[in-house]
Formats: structure tokens, C-alpha cells, sequence
């Protein structure tokens, strides 16, 4: 059994998770404290984005190739309903985002001054009434999941480059929503700053079922877009040349199964595809009955 699926596999995931969560709590709501509380609270959602997204961007990009960097409930939830994880690898996740979540931020209290409380409880604020709370959160987690999808679990090109959009991501959402529920968009981090402030309001449930209903959406919209095959219809999205785009293409519409002329690359050595879009050296002429060539070229690659 592969590592990835074993229990050792599993165990060095969720130390990730662990471990990456503390380190984003960490980041972002020390940051956004120390932010707020140096310009006076005049910052305002501006200094909250900047300090979550960032945080964001450098803890994924660190954990992203261990364990996928979700760091949230919602993006664990989320992923279970696609398929991309099991249940027991998802409870897994779940305790280890809830703990991680709670010693970032209570790393953050212990190593500033003890007059510098931590802030950053999720609430409802500004006139915003339970309704429209629970949306905003609902809908904002909706998209940072689908965003996860697309970038994650849609392998292309930049998937490399994934924890980029989810910071920036993040980013959006806190301009958007700090000013009504202080953006939560991730159980994890409600909880923890509740638990460490030792206080939970009323409207505390919001922050759970708000971004775990969001996350249903979000896969809802994923398995739509897959059950489409929408990538079907952008085959060759991601090629680097006109010759790559040609092949997918071809790939597609099922003109593959001939060979396809191409002499981008080359001109002077009639190379051509096959019928499975590899490049072909040659070797064998379409035009001399099947038999070999004298000279030999070297293969191209994908």
C-alpha cells in the first residue's frame, strides 16, 4: 500500500494540517491584531485582508504538497463530498484544523503583551441581521472552496502556483466581509479565537453553518462542472504551443486517428502524431505501404 493511503500517509497529512493551520492562525490573526491595533482600527478590512491572504499564501505554498494546504473545515467538507477525501482521512483533518487552529492563536496571545488581547471573534456587526450573515458567510465560502477546486484538484499548469489564488482569495473575502461578520469563511478560525478569548456569542453558529453549507455548494458546482466534462470543451487550454493546442484538440474530436501532419517544430523531417497524439519519429512512412524508413529522428515529447 502506498503511503498516501496508508495510516503513515494519513498521520503525516494531518501533522500538516496541524501544523499548517497553527502556522496560519499564527500569522494572520497576530497580524491583523498588531495591524488594527497600530493604525487605530483606521486600517479596517484592509489590514485584516492583507494580513489573512498573505498568510494564506505563504503557509499553503509551504504545505500544499503535503497535504493539500486546506487549513479549514469548509475545504475538508468540501473535498470529502467530491471524493478527494475519504471519511476517515476528513475527521483527521477536522480535529487536526480545531487544534491547530486554537495553539496558532493562542501562541499569538502568549507572545504578545498580556494588555494586547486578541481580538478577531467572529460576530455580526454594522447593522448585519442573522439572515444576511449567514450568506454572506455562505457565499463566500462557496467561492474560496470552488476556487480550491478549480486550482487544486483540476491538475494543470499552474497548479504548482495553487496557493497564490487562495490567498488571494481569502484576500477578497475579508475586504468583503470584515465589516459585517469579521470574515470567518473557515469553522476553525471562529472557534479558535472564540475558545482563546473565551467567549462565544450568540450568533457563533453562523460561522459553522454558514461556510459548511457554502462548501456543499461549492462541490455541487464542482461535480456539475466535471459531469459536463467542461474540460472537454477547453481541451488544449493550458499548451504552450500551437502544436500542442492542435494535438488536444485533435484528441478531442476524435481526429486523432489519423495522422496528422506537423512541421512546426521541424519542416524538414515530415514527423506526425498518432492516433494517441504522441509524436511519431517517422519510423514508419504512411506513404510507403508500411515500411521503414532508412533515416531515423529523434522523438519528439508532449
Amino acid at each position: 500500500m502506498s503511503s498516501h493511503g496508508s495510516a503513515k500517509g494519513w498521520a503525516i497529512q494531518s501533522l500538516a494540517e496541524f501544523i499548517g493551520t497553527a502556522m496560519y492562525m499564527y500569522l494572520a490573526i497576530g497580524g491583523a491584531d498588531a495591524v488594527t491595533r497600530a493604525t487605530n482600527g483606521q486600517s479596517g478590512g484592509l489590514g485584516q485582508a492583507f494580513a489573512f491572504g498573505i498568510a494564506l499564501i505563504v503557509t499553503a505554498w509551504a504545505f500544499f504538497r503535503i497535504s493539500g494546504a486546506h487549513f479549514n473545515p469548509a475545504i475538508s467538507f468540501s473535498s470529502l463530498i467530491t471524493g478527494h477525501l475519504n471519511i476517515p482521512r476528513f475527521v483527521m483533518y477536522f480535529i487536526s484544523q480545531l487544534l491547530g487552529a486554537m495553539l496558532g492563536i493562542a501562541l499569538a496571545r502568549g507572545t504578545t503583551p498580556s494588555s494586547e488581547s486578541i481580538g478577531q471573534v467572529n460576530m455580526l456587526a454594522n447593522g448585519q441581521g442573522i439572515a444576511r450573515g449567514f450568506f454572506l458567510e455562505f457565499f463566500l465560502t462557496a467561492i474560496l472552496c470552488f476556487v480550491y477546486h478549480m486550482i487544486v484538484h483540476e491538475k494543470n499548469r499552474s497548479t504548482f502556483m495553487s496557493a497564490l489564488p487562495y490567498g488571494l482569495t481569502i484576500f477578497s473575502c475579508h475586504l468583503f466581509a470584515y465589516r459585517y461578520t469579521r470574515a470567518a469563511i473557515n469553522p476553525a478560525r471562529a472557534f479558535g479565537t472564540s475558545v482563546v478569548a473565551r467567549w462565544f456569542t450568540r450568533d457563533h453558529w453562523i460561522f459553522w453553518f454558514g461556510p459548511l453549507c457554502g462548501a456543499i455548494l461549492a462541490a455541487a458546482l464542482h461535480i456539475l462542472f466535471r459531469f459536463m466534462d467542461f474540460d472537454y470543451h477547453s481541451a488544449g487550454i493550458d499548451a504552450e504551443n500551437q502544436a500542442q493546442y492542435q494535438r488536444a484538440q485533435d484528441a478531442v474530436n476524435g481526429t486523432q486517428q489519423t495522422t496528422t501532419p506537423y512541421t512546426s517544430a521541424n519542416p524538414n523531417n515530415g514527423g506526425y502524431y498518432d492516433q494517441n497524439a504522441n509524436y511519431s519519429n517517422n519510423n514508419v512512412n504512411p506513404n510507403n505501404n508500411g515500411q521503414h524508413n532508412t533515416t531515423t529522428t529523434t522523438s519528439g515529447s508532449r
